[in-house]
């Protein structure tokens, strides 16, 4: 099957799913957000800061958004970035999945903190994680900004754009399959947006990706040396030279698209001599592999959804999980990751569906099971068992997993008032 088919019906696979997931944004609710500014907002404003050590002449402000409202997981360590570039870091609290108002948010938090700290006109980049990240780049689309990084999600339109943008997922991220283009995709040569990648999964990316990214977005356009380029032109051949040909090929592209004027034709001619190096090639064409073999197994495992027992699902988890951990094959591997993050993804939305009337509630142990399965540690996991503990009666239970999920992480108030009565609500916040 062709790459570029395989990719789109990625894409129609993930809007699908996330259509019911808290990071997506459903397309009635951002109309009327637009269309009308009569949306509260609480007077309290939610929002944590950080200002560089000279903050006389504050050149820029990166807003930080987090998708369960904790953007000082990545913030706390950004604060050598803004001191060396004059950045001011804006982390905004009150983002969180499943709302509605995000742009509102956005605008009102940044308005008060500008006018708060008297900056001036600063250049506005955006930075978000996973359904923050969707926000971001629905806020983007709306919106002037100079620049974009997204981690763990994709863009719909990832054409030419009028900024700079950074796409950034861990190669084992079911999100990478949204963000990949390889060698030979227009993409490489449209110098505004770059892909960064990275061993890892679902998670906020490591510090040295986020400097690279920043690095890309505050270089792009205003190049006035080519130290830059010629630090990525090395870091590629050092890469080359350690057989790590993803991250040689990236790093060259970022060279070719960081260069001044009179060196651009020369990597641009470096760029298309690494693409059609042969291992370069032959590492591209397996990854393309690897990636149109998940496409089939995303539709065998939801299929065998309703059809197959739980013994058979156990077996098929083990052979994954024995996959993605293997060491000899790497690319092998970090496709079994996207696989079973694909099918976390998946029983999220089933869950969501059963739980909410819309999908079969008589399945829902079954997806519970390989839920616990797939993500033990998942804060949803325990809100989606609390719900069916309620739903049967077993009150106990059902306070026994919501104190467990918000152990976790959970907080999505909403979510509780909706699925639990408020005498329900007391006894878990006694």
């Amino acid at each position: 099957m062709n790459l570029n088919i395989v990719k789109v019906l990625i894409v129609l696979v993930l809007l699908s799913l996330l259509n019911s997931c808290g990071d997506s944004i459903k397309a009635p609710e951002i109309k009327e957000m637009n269309s009308t500014k009569s949306i509260e907002l609480p007077k309290k404003l939610s929002y944590s800061y950080y200002l560089p050590s000279d903050s006389t002449n504050i050149k820029a402000i990166i807003i930080i958004m987090d998708p369960h409202g904790k953007p000082n997981l990545v913030m706390d360590s950004m604060h050598h970035i803004a001191d060396d570039n004059q950045i001011a870091l804006l982390g905004l609290s009150e983002i969180k999945n499943g709302i509605s108002n995000h742009q509102l948010i956005i605008e009102r938090d940044l308005k008060d903190f500008t006018a708060e700290k008297n900056i001036i006109q600063p250049k506005i980049y955006l930075l978000g994680f996973s359904g923050a990240a969707r926000m971001a780049v629905l806020y983007a689309q709306r919106n002037r900004i100079d620049g974009l990084m997204i981690c763990g999600a994709g863009m719909r339109r990832q054409n030419q754009l009028p900024f700079p943008a950074v796409l950034m997922a861990g190669m084992g991220d079911f999100n990478f399959m949204e963000q990949f283009y390889g060698p030979n995709n227009p993409k490489i040569f449209q110098k505004n947006i770059i892909a960064l990648h990275y061993r890892g999964k679902h998670a906020w990316p490591p510090i040295e990706i986020m400097n690279e990214a920043i690095e890309f977005i505050l270089a792009r356009g205003t190049v006035s040396s080519d130290a830059i380029a010629q630090n990525f032109q090395n870091k590629s051949k050092e890469y080359l030279a350690q057989k790590e040909y993803y991250l040689s090929f990236k790093s060259m592209e970022v060279a070719y698209k960081l260069s001044s004027v009179e060196h651009q034709e020369t990597r641009k001619n470096d760029l298309i001599k690494l693409s059609n190096k042969y291992s370069v090639k032959t590492y591209f064409s397996r990854l393309e592999l690897h990636m149109e073999g998940e496409q089939k197994r995303y539709q065998m495992l939801t299929a065998s959804l309703e059809v197959q027992d739980m013994v058979w699902w156990n077996n098929q988890i083990n052979f994954m999980e024995n996959k993605s951990n293997g060491k000899r094959n790497l690319l092998e591997a970090d496709s079994y990751s996207r696989t079973m993050a694909y099918l976390g993804i998946l029983m999220y939305s089933r869950l969501n569906a059963g739980i909410a009337g819309r999908g079969q509630y008589i399945l829902i142990p079954k997806y519970l099971e390989i839920y616990q399965r797939i993500e033990p540690q998942n804060p949803d996991l325990y809100f989606f068992k609390a719900v069916y503990a309620y739903t049967q009666s077993k009150e106990a239970d059902a306070l026994n997993f919501l104190r467990k999920a918000k152990d976790l992480g959970f907080t999505d108030d909403v979510k509780i008032r909706t699925f639990f009565a408020q005498d329900f609500i007391n006894k878990l916040n006694s």
